[in-house]
Parts: structure tokens; sequence; C-alpha cells
């Protein structure tokens, strides 16, 4: 059964409710052997999946938004040549 733990402010930790779990999470050994053996692994697959940096998908934006720029940027001194 996993516990929910907090800095007491003094480097203790104290036992606080589920519902405010938001420093530490001490675990079972039999819960952390099933961590580490396959959710864990499984967890890390998926944020690697959700969070690697994608070379080709950068590419792509970064040559929109250059493409942009200069669209715009051309655009207005045409808009500014024929305004005067």
């Amino acid at each position: 059964m996993s516990v929910c733990a907090a800095n007491d402010g003094t480097g203790y930790l104290k036992i606080v409710a589920e519902t405010d779990c938001t420093e530490f999470v001490l675990v079972s050994q039999s819960e952390f052997v099933e961590l580490q053996s396959g959710s864990l692994q499984q967890m890390n697959e998926t944020l690697h999946l959700l969070f690697a940096f994608d070379v080709e998908v950068f590419a792509i934006v970064e040559l929109a938004l250059i493409m942009a720029f200069l669209t715009s940027h051309f655009g207005g001194r045409v808009a500014r040549w024929l305004g005067k």
C-alpha cells in the first residue's frame, strides 16, 4: 500500500492524507518491483513518444514561420511603395 508523505520543515517526513500527496509517495517493495518491471517502462516509452523532439516537424514549422515573415515583410514594403 502506498503512503503519501510530506516534509514537515524540520527535515523529517510526515504521513499526510492521500488527497494532499504533493511531495513524496512511499511504496512497498512489491509495488516498486511491479513499477520497475512493466508499468514504469511503458510510461517512459509513452512519455518519449509524446514529448520527443521531432526534427521533421520542427523543420516544417520553422520553414512556415520564415515564409510568413518574408511574405509579410515584403508585402509591407510593396504596400508602402504603392502608398507613396
